[in-house]
Formats: structure tokens, C-alpha cells, sequence
């Protein structure tokens, strides 16, 4: 089955589905609503890491994405998944550049094993999910993001 998927260098993709980064900034509007798998794409952004704002630097430091080393990021990954519930100019989050487009997020859920060598595309993309790849995936989420996901897998199937 088909799903949806959103390439985002790291570190933003492991901040994304750790919850700690609401807002995705493009240049683009989507009118996409729905659950998407986020990619970690092969090459990081960890020059603009070192310049986040003193908030944002406060929202990552009180979390265990603190502990973590860039380099012990997972790249060229399917890491986890994220609801797309909005896209609008002028967000008050912290993490809203000014003049592009913030696509808001919410519902994040972190994969246990990311899905390996994948990859990733520009703008959001179909990859084909196989069946092993969902026990790869929800093995340690609790019922509720299981929940979360299984729809999405029932809605690409019925899609097809």
C-alpha cells in the first residue's frame, strides 16, 4: 500500500516525531491534510541547529533529544509519522520562520526501528508500505498511537 511522506533533514525530523517541533517550514502551501511518515533525509542541517533562538534551545534542552549526538541521528529513514492539520502564513509558534508557508503539526509518533535506507524525494511522496514494515514499526507503541496508525494504513489500502 501507498502512504504519504515528507523528507526533513535532521535534526528537525527526530524533533518532529519526539513532539517537540509543532511546525514545518516550506515554501510552499499544501492542501495535503492527514497522516504523513517522516523521512530523515541522508544529509543534516546541523549549521542551523546552532542557530536556534534561545526559546527553541530551551524546548530541546529539556527533553532526551538533549542527550542525543547529531551523529547518532538516524539519516536516510523512515523515523516516525506526523498529522498535517493545517497550513497557514504567520503561526505564533516558536519554530515559524517569517515568510513561508507553516504547515502545522500534531500527533507525532516516533518509530521503535526506524525503516533503513530509504530514499527520500522533494515535496511529499507516496512509498509503498509493506506489511513487515507496520510490526517494524508499532512493536512498542502503546494502543492509542497503534490506533493512530492503523487507519492510515487501512485508508492507503482502500486508496489503491
Amino acid at each position: 500500500m501507498r502512504v504519504k511522506v515528507l523528507t526533513v533533514k535532521q535534526p528537525w525530523a527526530s524533533l518532529i516525531v519526539h513532539g517537540i517541533k509543532d511546525i514545518e517550514n516550506r515554501s510552499w502551501r499544501t492542501n495535503f491534510r492527514g497522516r504523513v511518515l517522516i523521512h530523515s533525509s541522508a544529509k543534516g542541517d546541523i549549521a542551523k541547529f546552532g542557530c536556534l533562538q534561545p526559546n527553541q534551545r530551551l524546548k530541546v534542552l529539556n527533553t532526551p533529544m538533549s542527550r542525543v549526538g547529531f551523529n547518532d541521528l538516524p539519516f536516510g529513514s523512515i523515523i516516525g509519522s506526523v498529522e498535517i492539520v493545517d497550513c497557514v502564513q504567520n503561526h505564533p509558534s516558536i519554530w515559524a520562520d517569517k515568510g513561508v508557508y507553516h504547515w502545522i503539526l500534531a500527533n507525532p509518533v516516533l518509530f521503535e526501528k526506524p525503516i533503513e535506507n530509504v530514499k527520500g524525494k522533494l515535496g511529499l511522496w507516496n512509498y509503498d508500505w509493506e506489511e513487515t514494515n507496520t510490526s517494524k514499526a508499532i512493536v512498542s507503541m502503546s494502543t492509542d498511537i497503534a490506533e493512530a496508525i492503523i487507519p492510515l494504513l487501512s485508508i492507503s489500502n482502500a486508496r489503491k
